[in-house]
């Protein structure tokens, strides 16, 4: 019986491609966190705040990642 590779090289091709436009990763620079409040932004006006919307899941995984970083750095709460 064949074993499924959740890994496949499309996997990684498809990830690499699309954090180059969004930051789906832990967020280490006030670039990638400034880059994924516009691009969250841009998401929710898309319809990602319904959460039957198909981009739901990217709201909700990019929101994670900006939670964590403001988290990290409070100082950024208190500027804006």
């Amino acid at each position: 019986m064949e074993t499924l590779n959740p890994v496949s090289s499309d996997v990684l091709n498809h990830y690499t491609a699309l954090c180059e436009s969004i930051p789906l990763y832990p967020l280490h620079t006030e670039q990638d966190y400034n880059k994924a409040i516009a691009i969250l932004n841009a998401l929710l006006d898309a319809g990602g705040a319904n959460e039957n919307h198909p981009l739901a899941g990217l709201v909700e995984a990019l929101g994670i990642f900006i939670g964590d970083y403001e988290n990290h750095h409070p100082f950024l709460q208190q500027t804006e």
